[in-house]
């Protein structure tokens, strides 16, 4: 995402919808309670798993507490002139901060220009909100810059920390900031959600690859059909022998490669599930050719188990410097080792 090399480096470029989705509708109602009896607080840590909406969430709770027609309960009326100008993205008393282009990190710079905006007074005479996406990209100097401001707030001040990894943040921040989770909701919420938005059914495996999470789910969808396809040949290739580990891993790599990593996640899960007869009746991708079948029938449970902690570990190890090639292949002798000599 663009931004210009300014003041404006806070903002947010494209502006998010303001409407809560289904599954927000505890923490919305958790939040509603402590604003109605005077206890919200300063910080909140907005914590979950990715593709279930915290930046989503975060803007509807900023448009809600900005908005001048809402009721009691902390959701945005969506048609007063607050609510205009913060479904335009343009609300001059919410401030985003994210990573500069080119950047994996938020710098201490940005996190004190915040902070000194947050310390100014409303421009529209009401609440002054920051939101930090995600929090756990900050680093320790930035996270120490915060803790002024936590420690000191200025009235009607509010300081959004989002985040899928909030053992990152330093506990000194973690302990000002009250914790808010956004789960991932059932399936009976998240299906017909999804299909709503797919405009037709949703088979219930893409769901599982999206690790039960609705707007990634929505995201993959477009590429479903060929990451099954691409996903289940090769692991057949490799299993039987016709290529070796180098060749898929290379054939892994390039855009799509944590995908990949997730659909192999998602395979091994469903086949543990099987194996430990939790009633997966119909699990991801073990539909798609007797091999993977009889792979999945074969597995090495503990082996599969200690798989399944690597899988979680290459994906840190490729937010690194880590060589991709290296961490893949080794993904994919582990794979292979797990399966038992038929």
């Amino acid at each position: 995402m663009t931004r210009a090399a300014s003041e404006a480096e806070a903002e947010v470029v494209a502006p998010l919808p303001i409407d809560l989705l289904p599954w927000h509708a505890a923490a919305c109602d958790r939040l509603s309670v402590a604003d109605r009896t005077g206890r919200l607080p300063h910080g909140l840590v907005l914590q979950g798993p990715g593709g279930v909406g915290k930046e989503r969430f975060a803007s509807a709770l900023a448009a809600a507490l900005l908005c001048k027609g809402r009721a009691e309960r902390l959701e945005a009326c969506g048609r007063c002139p607050e609510c205009a100008l913060s479904r335009a993205g343009t609300h001059p008393d919410v401030r985003w901060v994210r990573p500069l282009e080119d950047k994996k990190s938020i710098g201490v710079d940005q996190v004190r220009e915040v902070c000194e905006q947050l310390a100014m007074t409303s421009m529209r005479r009401g609440h002054r909100i920051a939101i930090i996406v995600p929090a756990d990209s900050m680093t320790t100097n930035a996270q120490n810059a915060l803790l002024k401001t936590l420690e000191e707030p200025g009235p009607r001040t509010l300081l959004v920390l989002v985040t899928a990894r909030p053992s990152s943040l330093l506990p000194t921040l973690r302990s000002r900031c009250q914790r808010i989770e956004i789960a991932r909701p059932d399936p009976e919420i998240a299906l017909p959600w999804l299909e709503g938005n797919l405009g037709r059914a949703a088979p219930p495996r893409l769901l599982g690859l999206a690790g039960g999470a609705p707007l990634k789910a929505l995201a993959l969808a477009p590429y479903f059909d060929d990451l099954e396809a691409q996903m289940s040949g090769l692991l057949e290739a490799l299993l039987d022998g016709r290529i070796e580990v180098t060749r898929a891993a290379a054939d892994m790599q390039g855009e799509g490669l944590v995908t990949r990593l997730d659909w192999l996640e998602a395979w091994l899960g469903s086949a543990l599930r099987r194996l430990s007869g939790s009633g997966d009746e119909s699990p991801l991708t073990l539909h798609t050719g007797s091999l993977l079948q009889r792979a999945a029938a074969e597995l090495n449970i503990t082996a599969a188990f200690q798989l399944l902690d690597r899988l979680r570990e290459a994906r840190r190890l490729l937010e690194g410097s880590a060589s991709a090639p290296l961490v893949v292949e080794t993904v994919l002798l582990e794979l292979r080792a797990a399966v038992r000599p038929r």
